[in-house]
């Protein structure tokens, strides 16, 4: 106890820089956003549910081409400037959004320049920082810087949703570039002289060898699945409730409960993955949230604040598992590169994910399906978990990671 005091004394500020600053990033702001956009830009140019849902697929798929080199990028200068930098790209890319946008390719453009240019805003620099910073107390100092997300996810939906009904989805746009001009400052004054980790040029693995590393393949399939299912029901969500006849206002507040359900499940993951077996606190955490899914399907609008709840648990809980899983796995100087790596992974599944529930509700007309899809995926992540739990012991070791002059495990 008294070191986790003690490290949480000497790490505050890059906690509490990096929880402002994830919260005002682009997995933040962009992607809690995404749902409430999408009906007031289809109606305005006449797009279907699924065209509307290809933002989330380019977005995604973007900042997936880049997630490596950004990861890379930030073992080489450093997290302070790759994070700074791409939160000044983020609110000229949502000034341009709400200015430029004038049917469904230019969307498409603007948004795929967005993701490629902002990926350095994303939880990736930052749980470097804390990573290098806690030891005894690293799954919970991850579950509060993570939380930002969640700070996110309660916030948007709350205020974004009556703010665009009421003045268009544009000024959505330059509210958001708002908020990122105005919280940026302090984001760098709090982490401007935080250590960072020292990691040579000579330290990266070149990719094929990293793909080769049993631990990058089973974490890559685990989170894969993972996002497919839970990003793409929640970037659905607030379109699935004002479907089943919910007000734009109640489905906004009711999406809102999947911010506090993050930051809650992010803090409660944070404390398991200091007492409890890493994997098995990820398997039991996905059969849950399949559980709810498949209720979700069956029972319809009267589980929707479980649904939230549940699914807020699982978005607070994907990255934290992620950033603590790769810090467990591999050596300090692979962590830009593999998180970056398996971050990738993470938003393809989540590129396709919103996208293939939004064109399974346009070809059955409702989400059931989607839902239940979404259920046996994480089915499978679990079990993946599970076994690999079993068996990682053996391959690593106790203390084994993957280093850089190392062989693959």
């Amino acid at each position: 106890m008294t070191d986790t005091r003690g490290e949480f004394a000497r790490g505050w500020r890059v906690v509490a820089g990096s929880l402002l600053g994830i919260a005002i990033g682009v997995s933040s702001l962009f992607f809690y956003s995404l749902g409430i956009f999408i009906k007031p830009i289809a109606a305005e140019f006449s797009w279907g549910r699924g065209a509307a849902s290809l933002g989330a697929l380019v977005g995604t798929a973007c900042a997936a081409l880049v997630a490596i080199p950004v990861g890379r990028l930030v073992d080489r200068i450093g997290s302070v400037p790759v994070a700074m930098g791409s939160l000044a790209l983020l609110a000229f890319s949502f000034v341009a959004l709400g200015t430029l946008t004038a049917g469904l390719t230019s969307f498409l453009v603007l948004t795929a320049l967005l993701s490629l240019l902002t990926t350095g805003s994303t939880p990736l620099p930052y749980s470097r920082l804390v990573v290098a910073a806690f030891h005894q107390a690293r799954g919970l100092a991850l579950g509060v810087t993570l939380a930002g997300t969640g700070v996110g996810a309660l916030l948007i939906p709350v205020f974004l949703t009556p703010l665009v009904a009421r003045h268009g989805w544009r000024a959505g746009y330059f509210a958001l570039a708002a908020v990122v001009i105005v919280l940026s400052p302090l984001v760098w004054w709090l982490i401007r002289s935080v250590p960072e980790p020292a990691v040579s040029r000579t330290d990266a693995l070149p990719f094929r060898q990293l793909a080769r590393s049993r631990a990058f393949r089973t974490l890559a399939l685990i989170f894969f699945v993972a996002s497919v299912a839970v990003l793409g029901t929640l970037v659905q969500f607030v379109p699935m409730l004002t479907d089943w006849g919910l007000s734009a206002g109640r489905a906004g507040a009711t999406a809102g409960l999947v911010g506090v359900a993050a930051i809650a499940g992010r803090l409660i993951v944070g404390l398991l993955l200091d007492r409890m077996p890493p994997l098995a606190v990820t398997g039991g955490m996905f059969l849950v949230v399949a559980g709810v899914l498949a209720a979700l399907a069956l029972v319809g609008p009267a589980f929707a604040i479980a649904g939230a709840a549940v699914l807020g648990l699982a978005v607070g809980a994907e990255v934290d598992l992620l950033a603590f899983l790769v810090g467990r796995y591999f050596a300090p100087a692979l962590y830009g590169q593999t998180y970056g790596a398996i971050y990738a992974v993470f938003l393809v599944g989540g590129a396709l994910g919103p996208a293939i529930s939004g064109y399974l509700e346009q070809s059955t007309g409702d989400y059931r399906a989607s839902l239940f899809g979404a259920s046996c995926l994480l089915i499978l992540a679990a079990g993946v978990s599970v076994f690999f739990a079993s068996t990682a012991t053996s391959a690593t070791g106790d203390e084994g990671t993957v280093q850089p002059d190392s062989h693959p495990i």
